[in-house]
């Protein structure tokens, strides 16, 4: 955790950035790079009745770090995104519930801290 879910992406580009940019989400969010995961989706879009190529749009799944650290992550991924040769991206952030969230049966909030929107593992 975090997910990153591309829409409307070639694989090939999303594989070019993957390394860059989760090192990047990493050093500003201090959650360990192999925590995060991108997903590249293949979804046919409809418009009018027709098949229409998508726009590229990014879902970030994640805990809620604050305004400050979602305009540092969307830059960052918005930089990452035109450097593959994409020009024009919309990212949304997909609140998940701390209070919510299990990884292998035990609840987060006893495996994780989040101080002024950075990730601390509880030993």
């Amino acid at each position: 955790m975090p997910q990153l879910r591309f829409h409307a992406f070639p694989v090939e580009k999303v594989k070019a950035l993957s390394m860059p940019l989760s090192t990047e989400l990493s050093t500003l969010t201090g959650v360990p790079r192999e925590y995060f995961t991108l997903e590249c989706l293949h979804s046919t879009f409809i418009s009018e009745g027709q098949e229409t190529p998508g726009d590229p749009f990014i879902e970030v799944y994640c805990f809620d770090r604050g305004a400050e650290m979602f305009d540092k992550m969307s830059e960052a991924i918005t930089q990452h995104v035109h450097s593959v040769g994409i020009s024009e991206v919309g990212v949304a952030f997909i609140l998940l519930e701390r209070r919510r969230y299990y990884e292998n049966g035990q609840h987060l909030a006893n495996l994780m801290r989040i101080t002024n929107g950075r990730a601390t593992l509880l030993d």
